[in-house]
């Protein structure tokens, strides 16, 4: 038991120190977000968010293990089913182990696309966005301009008003 701790205590203490020195490149609002491209945590395929332009998405960073993003990502998925049509939604788990964001993701229901940010261009991606912290979403518009940037555990009736300012109600 104390081994793992150690474990998660190092990995968690990595990904800290990691973040916190991309923290000055971050994407921030008014940017344009950075495209990507990564493998589907269904692995079938590749996930890019220029495949996402043409209407407002919601992009979020997450990990099966932060109790944040376990809340948060049933809100998102919610929030998706109900606006599907006029908005995109993306996550990008930067979990370690793949199989516990596709656990995640299976668990919670999600069917919004997903991305896995465990490989060395998902930490460029990562470095590239400055993410500090998960959960931290991006919205951007139809254009792929960030007009909204989270951190932390958000609640449903912002990102709804963050989408709404977008013209998607």
């Amino acid at each position: 038991m104390l081994h793992k701790r150690l474990i998660y205590l190092a990995i968690t203490a990595a990904i800290a120190i990691i973040l916190a020195s991309s923290a000055m490149a971050a994407t921030a609002v008014g940017d344009k977000a950075p495209n990507f491209k990564l493998d589907s945590l269904s692995g079938s395929n590749t996930v890019k968010l220029s495949d996402f332009s043409g209407k407002p998405t919601v992009v979020v960073f997450w990990a099966s293990w932060c109790p944040h993003c376990q809340r948060e990502l049933p809100v998102l998925q919610k929030v998706y089913k109900d606006l599907k049509p006029g908005a995109n939604f993306v996550g990008l788990s930067v979990d370690q182990d793949i199989k516990d964001a596709r656990s995640l993701v299976k668990d919670k229901g999600i069917t919004f696309p997903n991305a896995y940010c465990g490989t060395s261009s998902g930490e460029k991606v990562m470095n590239t966005y400055g993410i500090s912290g998960i959960p931290a979403i991006y919205v951007l518009d139809k254009n792929g301009t960030v007009k909204a940037r989270h951190l932390g555990e958000t609640k449903e009736s912002t990102i709804r008003s963050d989408l709404a300012d977008l013209g998607v109600k």
